[in-house]
């Protein structure tokens, strides 16, 4: 085996954010977005008499189809090299937050996507008001047919359009407005520092002490990132305000035919119906004792009363296999063999990802928080963000996102316009590699202690995703309800998170975390909302799908590869209905889900039981 990079090396692409070549490809990329612009201009014309191009009778419908063509093809070479720079440039951003020369590109950027769509504009309002049969004849054409479904699934949306030129201007005053709240979230998430035990350290380096062994310390992560965030409370505040204040205003202005629900807007965008959302939410809240169960469980073995929010990330409190840190390459290896049990070529791809520097995972003084899968497009090249430091938790977010990485490879063959997946499905992958490893773990467990620690993980996610995920949902619905009437301060906000963990939590913690809806970095991102519920699908039905591999034996990992690909191309109903003949709007689809991880937290709370009264290596 080659050895194992920690830091992703994209120098192929630039050689730096100070490269003169990117200025060239910039000036490129202006002038190809002009090229377009100009193209899609007569479309503007077309707009107006859209209903009177039917194939047949119009003469002009053969020479227009021929530039829809010709235009597809110049737009797909223009969002791959803009995708190219733009991965770069927040690659160098999430590594080092305070590059100047990278900050500098990326309002450029920005800039740059807004005039791509406001080039696009006339034609793509063209192709949601022509009639059925003119879409029909274009998608027989092979050169276009891989936009069925993108143009399809827009046409949905047709009541909401408006005018070019309304079009055009949203999209212009995005970039300066909209947009610029998410990137000052990203520099504020930078900037801060937490003092934590006599330390000074920024959010990403705290953020992983929130799963430290010593419960003393996971408090003192938890109160300095609180009170990091408590310090810029206003502008936090003033931000979300903001990002969500733009939203109700376009909605507003969409909502000329009939109401555009915030609701109904993000289940388009997450490629569901509104009844699979709602029936989801119902039936996961009907079984979220499930999620306070595993809370209870895991107190037990803390030896505390109950949980606190310092202690829902902690690690798993007995020995693993070794006591010291898990380290990168060992990481690696480990989840190379979990995805092998699937797939070998899945277990060798976490491993290529590894030796060809496509995971950048070691911690940096200015990093950002979280983790992230990204994609370069020419040529087509899956990324990994995190901040590994060797912990459990380390390791299952690199496993979740290499599962995101692996998606991206299987689809890299694709045309580009069927391989962007919404975030329902996206989560399907990464949830499923998750529980790759977790089993191949538990499997090779010989002690009680190793089962309770991996079972622990169990535990954990069901806590995650049964109680912590449905509560912000719960918050964001309830943080755009009200800013419906106005500017809501930070106190309201601190009251608006405590009552929305009070719904889903109820008494399983000791009390609630008030600041959630500063520090999560979630609800702050200003090209997406309710950035929250599709976890949560993904985690169900994940686990719905991975329990079919006894069903399908030798042909499981096929079905798996085929749905998958299918992830860019159809809704998540058409997905599910067509591999695994289910309904994703009914609750039986979801109570099958649930009672997996009914099963996996009581697993957990025998082993409790049974090594109650043993010691556990808990330190309360």
């Amino acid at each position: 085996m080659a050895q194992l990079q920690q830091t992703w090396n994209n120098s192929q692409f630039f050689s730096g954010s100070d490269d003169p070549r990117i200025a060239t490809v910039v000036d490129q990329l202006k002038q190809d977005i002009q090229a377009l612009g100009d193209r899609c201009a007569p479309f503007v014309d077309y707009i107006e008499q859209a209903e009177s191009f039917v194939p047949g009778e119009n003469p002009e419908v053969e020479t227009v189809m021929a530039a829809i063509a010709s235009i597809h093809r110049q737009r797909i070479t223009v969002i791959e090299q803009q995708r190219n720079l733009g991965v770069f440039i927040s690659s160098i951003l999430s590594v080092d937050t305070q590059d100047k020369s990278a900050a500098a590109w990326l309002p450029t950027l920005q800039q740059l996507g807004a005039e791509r769509t406001q080039a696009l504009q006339p034609l793509n309002i063209f192709l949601i008001r022509v009639p059925d049969a003119f879409i029909t004849t274009l998608l027989d054409k092979s050169e276009v047919e891989d936009l069925s479904f993108y143009i399809n699934h827009q046409r949905q949306r047709r009541d909401f359009l408006l005018s070019v030129a309304q079009e055009k201007l949203i999209t212009g005053l995005a970039v300066n407005g909209l947009h610029s709240w998410g990137n000052l979230y990203d520099d504020l998430a930078g900037d801060l520092k937490c003092d934590i035990e006599g330390e000074s350290m920024g959010l990403a380096k705290a953020a992983n002490l929130l799963s430290h062994p010593q419960r003393s310390t996971r408090e003192a992560a938890w109160h300095g990132i609180r009170a990091a965030w408590s310090s810029r409370e206003k502008t936090a505040a003033t931000l979300l305000n903001s990002i969500n204040g733009w939203r109700l205003e376009a909605a507003k202005h969409r909502s000329q035919k009939r109401e555009m629900h915030y609701l109904d807007k993000s289940c388009h965008e997450s490629c569901i119906e509104r009844q699979t959302l709602d029936t989801l939410m119902q039936t996961t809240y009907e079984q979220r004792s499930i999620g306070q169960r595993a809370l209870n469980a895991m107190a037990q073995v803390l030896e505390i009363d109950c949980m606190a929010p310092w202690d829902t990330m902690a690690a798993a409190p007995v020995a693993m296999e070794t006591e010291s840190d898990i380290g990168f390459e060992a990481a690696i290896a480990l989840i190379s063999d979990a995805f092998s049990r699937l797939s070998p070529e899945m277990g060798e791809f976490a491993v290529m990802m590894a030796e060809k520097g496509w995971i950048d995972a070691k911690p940096t003084p200015n990093r950002t928080t979280g983790a992230y899968c990204t994609g370069f497009s020419m040529p087509r090249e899956p990324r990994v963000f995190m901040t590994y430091e060797g912990t459990m938790n380390n390791v299952m977010t690199l496993a979740h996102e290499l599962g995101h990485a692996w998606h991206n490879w299987v689809m890299r063959d694709l045309p580009m316009m069927r391989t962007s997946y919404p975030m329902t499905l996206a989560e399907t992958a990464s949830i499923f590699a998750e529980t790759l490893v977790r089993d191949a773990l538990l499997e090779k467990a010989d002690t009680p202690e190793k089962k309770l620690a991996i079972t622990w993980q169990n535990a954990q996610s069901a806590a995650s995703f049964l109680v912590n995920i449905p509560a912000r949902f719960e918050f964001e619905k309830r943080l755009v309800e009200t800013r419906k009437k106005g500017f809501v301060v930070a106190d309201a906000l601190k009251q608006m998170m405590a009552n929305s963990w009070q719904v889903w939590y109820e008494d399983s913690l000791s009390h609630y975390d008030d600041m959630f809806w500063a520090s999560k970095l979630h609800f702050s991102i200003s090209q997406i909302g309710f950035y929250n519920y599709p976890y949560l699908f993904g985690y169900l039905f994940s686990l719905g799908l991975y329990a079919q591999q006894n069903t399908y034996g030798d042909r499981f990992n096929q079905l798996y590869t085929d749905l998958l690909r299918d992830t860019g191309s159809m809704t998540a109903e058409a997905v599910v209905q067509k591999h695994l003949q289910q309904d994703i709007r009914q609750p039986e689809f979801w109570q099958a889900s649930l009672a997996i991880v009914d099963g996996s937290v009581r697993q957990f709370e025998q082993l409790v039981n049974e090594m109650a009264g043993q010691t556990t290596g808990a330190i309360a």
